[in-house]
């Protein structure tokens, strides 16, 4: 009985308990660990693929395509014999985990993006619930909030109850969405301080997590310069510019910051700037040195932010 033994550092074939034909793998550790990456993938090897004519047995499911589902024979193989360390291994195994990170790092950021798009969904809906509830309220009272239409009296007739019953029906809708707003703000924090934890502790978790989304991720926005995270969100705005020669956008998604949107009007440009440049600093540090930064970066800002003010700094 042939068997197709796979070790982190060859493939090999067996029959009767002795090797009769094997491939190994380079003596590299971004090659073993290439191969490492492709097994958990559930990938077939190229290696594993040269003994198919044998029709082996194998022992995973992985290898069905090329050989038989069995038990292996039991044999021993040692990395040693043939010039490999366990260091090499190990080398391996950090580049693996490694790649996995960074993977999980993006489909992470895609979907924080989700989310923040459901988030503007459900802003989206509680408004237009808010205000169809405070127009139907007026008929029978001042409105002042969601209170108010909980306790509505409307009569006691039959239709009545059945309007009273539609608007309460309303109501449980939008404290519905007000739970799940919450529960999907609560998630988008807890995200944001896993991947990007100076940049949202310097502009928020919100605002965080529109400029990673935007980005395409963390590494993205790392490498982004502060000119084009300035203007992250302002795309139409900068399209149109270039069409049409109408006035250049000074900020984007920073806007919702509130050192910019609370701004005379003649600053917000220059503190868009500074914003942007600090914003680039906490992404590099999340990205690459993980650092913690933000506060030094907060004093900054405040320092730079005043200057503007003044009119004492350049941006």
């Amino acid at each position: 009985m042939v068997h197709l033994i796979t070790r982190w550092f060859g493939v090999f074939l067996c029959d009767d308990g002795k090797i009769v034909d094997k491939r190994l793998f380079p003596k590299n550790a971004d090659e073993i660990a290439e191969r490492l990456y492709k097994i958990q993938k559930g990938e077939v090897l190229e290696e594993e693929r040269e003994f198919s004519s044998y029709n082996p047995y194998v022992s995973t499911p992985r290898l069905r395509s090329i050989g038989k589902l069995s038990e292996n024979g039991r044999i021993r193989i040692g990395y040693g014999e043939y010039g490999y360390t366990i260091e090499m291994l190990r080398d391996a195994c950090i580049k693996v985990a490694e790649k996995r990170i960074k993977e999980e790092g993006l489909e992470r950021h895609r979907r924080i993006a989700e989310a923040i798009h459901a988030l503007d969904d459900i802003i989206k809906m509680e408004n237009i619930i808010m205000e169809r509830l405070s127009s139907w309220y007026g008929f029978f009272g001042k409105f002042k909030d969601i209170e108010d239409v909980k306790n509505i009296k409307i009569g006691d007739e039959e239709i009545d109850r059945m309007e009273r019953n539609a608007i309460r029906k309303m109501v449980k809708i939008f404290d519905e969405l007000e739970d799940a707003k919450k529960m999907l703000d609560e998630y988008i924090e807890q995200a944001m301080k896993e991947i990007a934890p100076n940049v949202s502790k310097i502009v928020g978790h919100k605002i965080a997590a529109r400029l990673v989304a935007m980005a395409g991720g963390i590494d993205k926005l790392a490498m982004m310069p502060a000119g084009t995270i300035q203007l992250l969100g302002a795309e139409k705005a900068l399209f149109r510019h270039i069409k049409d020669g109408s006035l250049p956008p000074k900020h984007g998604i920073i806007f919702m910051h509130e050192l910019v949107n609370k701004a005379p009007k003649k600053k917000r440009g220059k503190i868009a700037r500074m914003l942007a440049t600090k914003i680039s600093m906490a992404a590099k540090a999340d990205a690459f040195t993980h650092n913690e930064i933000a506060d030094e970066l907060m004093k900054e800002i405040e320092q730079r932010y005043e200057e503007i003010m003044k009119g004492g700094a350049k941006y």
